[in-house]
């Protein structure tokens, strides 16, 4: 699956590239007009001529049509007139085109509907992009001065008797009903249907005006398991049909499900009016939440909206903490977990206690499909530059930590050592339950269990406490230094919505090879932190970590910390190795020790 998730984002990004102008839209240096001049603009009487296929059997006044040559900017937007129409044909003379003339096809004018969607790109050549793929889309190239224009998507038609404002269509298996983008190819040599595609769409939310329903959808969409439609009324879904049998989308085609009204059923709203998302600004591996209160937070993997899960049954609370030694009740930081339609459900008791707990969606049969951790603070989280520490902003504590680290003379509050990771996974583990403890943090719940020896993605994934154990090397038993990446979040980056683990940043002073040499440099062995930057400073637990020798327990805390960063190297993670009996300085460590992280802003 990861290996398919990278090609999938790979392709994605080729495919917006060549969208974007590569380089087969780019023609060939003219030798003739060496500066590529834009030709004159011409008047053509154009016929357009409506295929034989699909829902639209006619023209009507007010449809509008985009026909353009070689540059976006030149395009005209053509409305139809009832006295130009006859049927399925229309003809309108048209000014200011600019033919768009090739050695390898004979048409050179290129037409789009419907105009509302259409989102050609500065040079459009032989393209028509749309915006959307929920309309009849329909292209065509020129024939001398008549455009016979070919569908790009079919119909899903049905209707319902009832006075409904709108409706949400969903596939069981999250199957690809659109993208947000489609670009087509369409000459008199060439048909690409969906030559570029942009993200694809796994819900479809429209308004209705009647009773019947018609859903455009790309060609080859194949909803293996049917589909669900919701019904709204004032503002709320109300019913809900269930289509079950498999439906196949052919271009141009009308798949007819008929009349559903007898089949319709009444539709009961999982989520309550008080329950807040928690995803609004995009989803992730850990959610941090400041009230009490129902909130829930969309079932996918990771950073990857659209990455649902497979046959996901229920959500429960794997473990809690509250950051120290104290024996933990269950329920108290988080009273339960549910799943319902592609959502985990949480709800914290009516007086919130600050902590971390880890909730997990699993099958039927009991296996845990991914997991997440919702952060608790006991003080507002404060994001800033602190003097330009990391280069890029970031919050005030480690992730996972209740409160933030304070610059004082007496033992820091042990609440701001937070959490800790093996490099590149994204579920968190406890850190000291007490100041300069070797012990971690007590849990209720599951508790870690320590591996006779490296492990695998997907045992890590079923097995959130499960931890890799090797001396001096990765927990991974494949190394893979694209769990955590430094161009973008990854799948498995473990820090909240808007933020991602931290990427070294040219000469900032926390990457530096002696950090006792930056602005700001501070240190206090016997309280317990060290600081950087001037004129505010980032402090800074010195938190010891989870050590891949004992990885059960702590070590070095009060006297070292370790601070990962998104860079791999082989068995090792690059990070901020800092010892107070040794040297402050950014290296490496192995990827099977649990070090702590300090998120910065995407």
């Amino acid at each position: 699956m990861k290996a398919i998730y990278r090609i999938a984002i790979l392709c994605s990004a080729l495919s917006v590239l060549a969208a974007c102008g590569g380089k087969d839209p780019v023609d060939p240096v003219d030798p003739v007009n060496p500066k590529k001049e834009k030709p004159a603009p011409e008047t053509h009487t154009l016929t357009f001529v409506l295929p034989d296929d699909g829902a639209k059997t006619a023209w009507a006044a007010g449809d509008q049509i985009v026909v353009h040559g070689e540059y976006a900017e030149d395009q005209v937007t053509v409305t139809l007139e009832a006295g130009e129409i006859s049927g399925k044909t229309a003809t309108k003379k048209v000014d200011g085109l600019r033919p768009y003339k090739r050695d390898d096809c004979t048409s050179s004018l290129y037409a789009s509907y419907p105009a509302s969607v259409v989102d050609n790109l500065t040079h459009c050549f032989f393209y028509s992009k749309f915006s959307t793929t929920n309309e009849q889309l329909m292209a065509a190239c020129n024939d001398g001065d008549t455009f016979r224009f070919q569908n790009i998507t079919g119909v899903l038609s049905m209707s319902v008797d009832g006075d409904y404002e709108g409706y949400l269509l969903s596939s069981p298996k999250k199957e690809a009903l659109g993208y947000e983008f489609i670009q087509v190819k369409i000459t008199d040599q060439e048909q690409l249907y969906s030559q570029y595609k942009g993200t694809p769409v796994l819900q479809i939310e429209a308004p209705m005006n009647g009773s019947d329903i018609l859903i455009y959808l790309p060609d080859g969409t194949e909803l293996s398991a049917g589909f669900t439609l919701k019904l709204k009324k004032d503002g709320d879904y109300v019913k809900i049909y269930k289509h079950t049998d498999p439906v196949e989308i052919t271009r141009g085609a009308v798949t007819e499900i008929g009349d559903v009204t007898a089949e319709i059923q009444d539709y009961v709203n999982p989520f309550a009016a008080d329950i807040l998302d928690l995803d609004t600004d995009g989803n992730a591996n850990s959610y941090i939440v400041t009230a009490p209160g129902g909130y829930k937070f969309k079932a996918v993997k990771g950073n990857n909206s659209i990455a649902f899960l497979e046959e996901p049954d229920n959500a429960v609370v794997l473990w809690e903490t509250w950051n120290d030694a104290s024996e933990v009740t269950p329920g108290s930081v988080l009273v339960s977990a549910d799943y319902a339609e592609d959502y985990v459900i949480i709800h914290t008791p009516d007086e919130l206690r600050p902590g971390n707990a880890v909730v997990a969606v699993k099958n039927a049969a009991g296996d845990i499909l991914w997991s997440w951790h919702i952060w608790i603070p006991a003080t507002t989280i404060k994001t800033g530059s602190f003097s330009g520490v990391f280069g890029e902003d970031l919050m005030d504590r480690n992730l996972g930590a209740l409160v933030a680290t304070e610059e004082t003379d007496t033992q820091i509050d042990p609440l701001s050592y937070g959490l800790v990771y093996q490099w590149g996974r994204k579920d968190p583990f406890t850190a000291a339950g007490a100041f300069n403890s070797g012990s971690p943090a007590t849990c209720a719940g599951e508790q870690d269990e320590v591996a006779p020896g490296q492990i695998t993605l997907e045992e890590s994934i079923r097995h959130p406490k499960l931890l890799g154990h090797v001396d001096n090397g990765d927990w991974l038993l494949e190394t893979d230094d694209l769990m955590w990446t430094e161009t973008e979040k990854s799948l498995y980056d473990p820090c909240p919505p808007g933020y991602r683990v931290p990427t070294p940043v040219g000469s900032a002073p926390f990457w530096a090879s002696d950090l006792t040499t930056q602005s700001g440099w501070g240190v206090n062995v016997a309280a317990g932190w060290l600081k950087l930057g001037s004129p505010e400073a980032a402090v800074f637990p010195i938190a010891g970590y989870r050590d891949d020798y004992s990885v059960g327990g702590m070590a070095k805390v009060g006297v070292r910390t370790l601070y990962w960063v998104s860079r791999g190297a082989g068995a090792k993670g690059s990070g901020a190795d800092l010892r107070s009996d040794k040297a402050y300085t950014f290296g490496s460590a192995p990827k099977a020790r649990l070090g702590s992280v300090r998120c910065v802003v995407e």
